[in-house]
């Protein structure tokens, strides 16, 4: 799977570059008013590694946090993805998460985006970071706060076990190729229990054989086959791992059409994306928008943010 992001290691060499960045950033709070053009410029010259090194030099330099320094400066969206810059970056979406379970409701499209996208090692890590914050184990929190088949399909994917590599099984692909058939389009109503099992416990390897010999024995593509069985946030969850399978990167390209194309933009949606994609594949990500919507990525976000906002936004996505 291609990786390309637009947020590239700026080259730092010793101690002393770090505490000019963090001395940089505490200029443009000092004063009257904050610079805002030099925290931007400042924090997407580093990467979230970097960051973390800054973060340190900053609270030996002056005895205090940078991410709270920022917090009493900065405000609204602004605020909001500035301090996630700052954090490293399974923390935050394992703060993300947690946001999304926690109080009145759960957000289950945060809890999809974040979790069914990713393979068994990138779950491990996101794990490790939830337990690391809040003392809690995630597929506890997970378990007290979903039930039904969807319930079931986040705990499957939040335990981590699901298989990595590239081998595949053909003759388990057929086989449950077959098993995904029976439980839908070749019954009436469907076995959801089915189509969760098999998607949240083979590797992405495998299951991609499994939606190949699936086409074969059925004459439709798998996605087409989960939208007319399935609905709701388990259709969504599904689908999820289908195009992250397929391509991730084209993926979260249909997700950031939805954050601005849905009536009023979804910033807080587009900067989850945003922070947490533009060390990985931004660069896919802007081809694959290009691709799907025939529009520049870049030119779109322009059109719809605003000031600050606007500016580190575009700094992150990079040009075309």
């Amino acid at each position: 799977m291609p990786f390309f992001p637009t947020l590239i290691p700026k080259p730092v060499s010793n101690d002393t570059e770090y505490e000019t960045i963090a001395k940089s950033f505490r200029e443009a709070m000092k004063g009257f008013g904050t610079d805002e053009k030099r925290i931007i410029k400042e924090i997407s010259s580093v990467t979230n590694a970097q960051r973390q090194i800054v973060k340190e030099k900053y609270l030996t330099m002056y005895g205090r946090t940078l991410e709270e320094d920022l917090k009493s400066e900065l405000s609204g969206d602004f605020e909001d993805i500035i301090v996630a810059l700052l954090k490293p970056r399974y923390e935050y979406e394992a703060e993300c998460i947690r946001d999304a379970i926690k109080g009145f409701g759960t957000r289950e499209y945060v809890i999809i985006e974040l979790l069914c996208t990713k393979e068994s090692a990138e779950i491990e890590i996101l794990k490790q970071a939830y337990k690391k914050l809040f003392d809690r184990d995630l597929e506890e929190d997970i378990k007290g706060e979903e039930d039904g088949p969807l319930g079931r399909l986040f705990r499957s994917i939040a335990t981590g076990d699901r298989p990595s590599g590239y081998s595949v099984d053909f003759i388990l692909a057929q086989k449950e190729a077959q098993e995904l058939f029976d439980a839908g389009e070749g019954k009436l109503g469907t076995d959801e229990t089915e189509f969760v099992r098999i998607l949240a416990s083979r590797s992405f390897a495998q299951l991609k054989a499994t939606f190949e010999e699936y086409k074969k024995i059925s004459g439709k593509d798998i996605e087409v086959s989960i939208k007319s069985e399935t609905s709701g946030d388990l259709e969504d969850a599904l689908i999820a791992i289908v195009q992250s399978i397929r391509d991730r990167s084209a993926y979260f390209a249909r997700q950031i059409n939805r954050c601005v194309k849905l009536p009023g933009t979804k910033e807080k949606d587009l900067i989850r994306i945003i922070v947490s994609r533009c060390e990985v594949d931004m660069g896919e990500i802007k081809k694959d928008y290009k691709d799907l919507f025939g529009k520049s990525l870049y030119e779109e976000l322009k059109k719809e943010l605003r000031g600050d906002f606007e500016d580190i936004v575009l700094k992150l996505v990079g040009t075309d």
